[in-house]
């Protein structure tokens, strides 16, 4: 019969408080950031569900204050504002999500191949990607877009161009790093072909860094379709979006409307704190540098 070494004073406190501490290693904010993430991609999901209007129906009801019969009141087409929000949350979250996924793919290979095999290879990306890193990103963003033209695919394909290069230099530098290992050089000696090398033994152990700059990435992503969107080169009217409806609400703001700007621009700003306090909490839990601290 196997003996129970577990301490009492461990066993002794909630499961909770044990998560807690050994989950998001007793950083209450990470906590909270998740609880707050996962409230609102549940929202999000189960939005199509919850929505109590058409979010694109315009009706003479404009400008409407929030009721019963419109929790968020109207906007200056008479269409309901709560609809609108949660549909642009999940369009936001979806659009940011795959921009950071294929970014995260492209970038990732670039930099496991730059990384470990070196060379002019190394030389002619890395140079590349100094280029593109040397101009504000929101600016490369602004130009890629009048380019491709607005539109959820063009944000999209901007999300994944413009953080590319992040992904490519960080995931190089892991590169560089862990293949003078011994593991690699056992791989080596086994008789393990270089892709091999790459995908099976040297891509999985870069899986933390990765994770902590898609969490964060995240966050800059879901600000800069709104951002572009405000801007009107984003996502196009009438398709519902956090930035546009902030954009349309404060034009309304010197007539009392103030729910058009606020609503959207209260669940943006929520989206944007509970990703980063994700992502601090990761940094702190993955990162070996942190956690020897």
């Amino acid at each position: 019969m196997a003996l129970d070494t577990t301490p009492n004073d461990a066993r002794r406190k909630p499961l909770a408080t044990r998560l807690y501490r050994d989950v998001f290693g007793g950083d209450w904010l990470g906590l909270a950031g998740t609880i707050l993430l996962a409230l609102l991609l549940l929202l999000s999901l189960v939005g199509p569900w919850l929505v109590t209007h058409d979010p694109l129906l315009t009706t003479p009801d404009t400008l409407q204050a929030p009721s019963a019969a419109h929790w968020l009141g109207t906007d200056h087409f008479g269409r309901d504002v709560f609809s609108r929000t949660i549909t642009s949350l999940r369009i936001d979250f979806i659009v940011a999500g795959v921009g950071v996924a294929g970014a995260v793919v492209i970038g990732s290979f670039i930099g496991l191949i730059c990384g470990y095999l070196g060379g002019w290879i190394d030389e002619v990306v890395m140079r590349l990607v100094d280029i593109v890193q040397s101009f504000p990103l929101l600016l490369v963003a602004m130009v890629l877009v009048l380019v491709l033209g607005p539109g959820v695919f063009s944000i999209v394909v901007v999300t994944v161009i413009i953080n590319i290069p992040t992904y490519a230099r960080v995931i190089r530098g892991e590169a560089l790093r862990k293949k003078t290992l011994e593991y690699i050089d056992a791989a080596r000696c086994s008789g393990a072909t270089e892709a091999s090398i790459i995908f099976r033994h040297l891509m999985p152990n870069t899986l933390g860094p990765i994770i902590v700059h898609a969490s964060l990435n995240l966050a800059a992503a879901v600000g800069n379709v709104a951002v572009l969107s405000f801007l009107g080169i984003g996502i196009r009217p009438p398709t519902p979006d956090l930035g546009v409806m902030v954009a349309e609400g404060t034009n309304y703001l010197a007539q009392g409307a103030w729910w058009m700007s606020v609503a959207p621009g209260l669940v943006l700003v929520a989206a944007i704190f509970s990703l980063n306090l994700l992502g601090d909490c990761l940094e702190g839990r993955l990162d070996p540098r942190r956690m020897e601290r």
